[in-house]
């Protein structure tokens, strides 16, 4: 397994992401550390020089294992909003975030911009439906470029509907998408699952990017996440894809980009 920070030009300081700033500086810190990669999140596909970032992964020998796509969801773009000319825009997004994708070699994250579903019986079940169409083109779209897509799993507070790895598997099951996988998010995983090492044995081959965090957000080592087990439990599924840190910057970031690395290194990673 690899670990990789996560790095952001610009986004809310409350954002779960480690260094704000440039990608390349980002990028040269994480080397500099001794991290096998960087998670990017953007607002926009456009919010980097796309040649030169990818230049200097490949000159670091870093890996991009996945661009986050939270911040659109901030502007209102969201596959199941009940208006089709804001859900052609989130699509229009994310296909920027695929093509950029294909470009650095990554995957695409489909968390918050899955919207929310509603509280009403038959606007959830036509909200649901939305969310489906929209994603199901995503894909196709992605797979055109041979690019994977990751369906987060996320907990009640955040968002109406795939809290567990269970639900979100369902959808990928319904969909049938070659290039959709899991996405474990262990700080969402504390709050919504019963058990998280068994959810991630029967998640298995789904599971292709893992966001690691402590119970409080913060990186591992700071809270009572059960790290041994959930490394255990990646282990035995197989999974050898990446660790990403998608945490608050506390205490402070030079410190828990180093104690968050320390702590899963010596773990075994």
């Amino acid at each position: 397994m690899k670990i990789a920070l996560t790095a952001t030009p610009a986004a809310p300081a409350s954002a779960p992401l480690l260094v704000r700033g440039p990608v390349e500086d980002a990028l040269r810190l994480a080397a500099e550390l001794g991290y096998d990669g960087v998670e990017l999140h953007l607002r926009r596909p456009e919010d980097i020089d796309r040649v030169a970032v990818g230049r200097l992964a490949r000159e670091l020998r870093l890996g991009i294992p996945t661009l986050g796509t939270g911040m659109a969801a901030g502007e209102g773009l969201t596959f199941a909003d009940p208006d089709p000319n804001v859900r052609r825009r989130a699509v229009a997004r994310i296909k920027g975030h695929i093509q950029l994708a294909a470009h650095l070699g990554s995957g695409v994250t489909i968390g918050l911009v899955r919207g929310r579903l509603g509280q009403e019986a038959a606007a959830r079940a036509a909200a649901r439906e939305a969310f489906l169409d929209c994603l199901d083109e995503c894909c196709r779209a992605a797979a055109g470029l041979g690019v994977t897509l990751y369906l987060e799993a996320m907990n009640r507070y955040e968002c109406d509907y795939l809290y567990t790895l269970d639900e979100a598997s369902a959808v990928i099951d319904e969909l049938g998408a070659p290039n959709l996988e899991l996405l474990a998010d262990t700080f969402h995983m504390n709050i919504e699952e019963a058990d998280v090492a068994a959810a991630i044995r029967r998640a298995g081959k789904r599971l292709g990017h893992v966001h690691l965090v402590d119970s409080n957000r913060w990186v591992p080592g700071y809270g009572h996440l059960d790290l041994p087990g959930v490394l255990r439990a990646l282990a035995d599924i197989g999974y050898a894809g990446y660790l990403s840190f998608e945490a608050l910057p506390l205490p402070e970031p030079g410190e828990a980009l180093r104690h968050g690395l320390r702590t899963v290194r010596e773990a075994g990673v």
